[in-house]
């Protein structure tokens, strides 16, 4: 994860782009520093060849290429000790498709901004 001192990382992955960006700002005033991504394929590249990983991995569930389950599982793998968010905008899709992986937090489309707050300060407290 992060420098220690520095604010935590937080990679946002969805395809559309709005949400990503309204998720991303309201993160930054929080004071997250975030990095945003429209496609999941890049973001697991990115999970792979950054020099500096996330502390959470923010991702919606229906994406062309890997979905968000998907990509979150790959970022558990490659990134010791990641936090998970899946976010999706039906609630069949929150019940765990890749055996042997949940995600740290599951939200359903569309949530309240104070419930994503507090659902990202619940996952980076949350022992690994």
């Amino acid at each position: 994860p992060a420098a220690a001192h520095a604010a935590p990382l937080i990679f946002v992955v969805d395809d559309e782009p709005v949400s990503a960006d309204i998720v991303a700002e309201l993160l930054q005033l929080e004071g997250y520093r975030t990095r945003v991504f429209h496609d999941s394929r890049v973001a697991a590249e990115a999970l792979s060849n950054s020099l500096v990983k996330p502390d959470i991995l923010l991702a919606d569930f229906k994406m062309p290429g890997l979905n968000g389950l998907q990509l979150l599982a790959r970022g558990k793998s490659e990134v010791c000790g990641l936090k998970t968010i899946l976010l999706s905008g039906m609630a069949s899709d929150l019940i765990p498709g890749e055996p042997g992986f949940q995600p740290d937090v599951c939200m359903a489309k569309p949530f309240p901004m104070a419930t994503l707050l507090k659902s990202v300060r619940r996952a980076l407290v949350s022992p690994v």
